[in-house]
């Protein structure tokens, strides 16, 4: 039984030279390949990184402190305890494909349990305002916002830990500023 065109290609394949057959077979076998590496870098880039952590978010768009606090815990290391949070965190994740360093700011109010003050200035140094032996912090650093609610009435205590400024106020309420714009 003969199928129509079959010798043909046949004949065609059987009088080209075999290094037109190889370079073909490379050519196809490197385009499948190359389908294939893409596939899997798209895929493991969306699977493996996890969700994007790039927002512009202020702390009133939650309507709870247990809501506040842990979309700060994905910013902020929190060393103990938070009851309540106020801030603005803008985050550019610069991860994925070809990733890159992340951008961020992020100034935060935290309510926190004064037996804890150690623990969350531990590392940290006074800021010097004088040009004194402490460390300084930008004079342009922003600050948070502190709702009127906790009753905070102190200036607070500045001091700076890894380039980010903390303010310790005495009512349990510690400032957070941090920038890499």
């Amino acid at each position: 039984m003969r199928i129509p065109g079959v010798q043909t290609l046949s004949r065609i394949w059987r009088e080209s030279p075999l290094v037109v057959r190889v370079v073909g077979l490379s050519v196809a076998g490197m385009a499948a390949l190359l389908v294939l590496a893409a596939a899997l870098l798209l895929w493991s880039s969306s699977h493996l990184e996890g969700p994007s952590l790039t927002t512009d978010t202020r702390s009133t768009a939650f309507s709870s402190s247990g809501e506040r606090v842990a979309f700060l815990g994905r910013y902020v290391k929190l060393r103990d305890p938070v009851t309540d949070a106020a801030f603005h965190i803008v985050y550019h994740d610069n991860g994925g494909l070809l990733p890159g360093p992340s951008d961020w700011s992020i100034v935060a109010a935290m309510r926190v349990s004064l037996r804890d003050e150690a623990a969350w200035l531990a590392d940290a140094k006074p800021v010097s305002t004088e040009g004194g032996s402490g460390q300084s912090a930008s004079p342009t650093s922003a600050r948070p916002e502190i709702p009127a609610s906790w009753n905070v009435t102190s200036v607070g205590t500045s001091y700076v830990r890894a380039g980010v400024l903390l303010v310790w106020h005495p009512e349990g309420v510690l400032e957070l500023s941090a920038s890499t714009f």
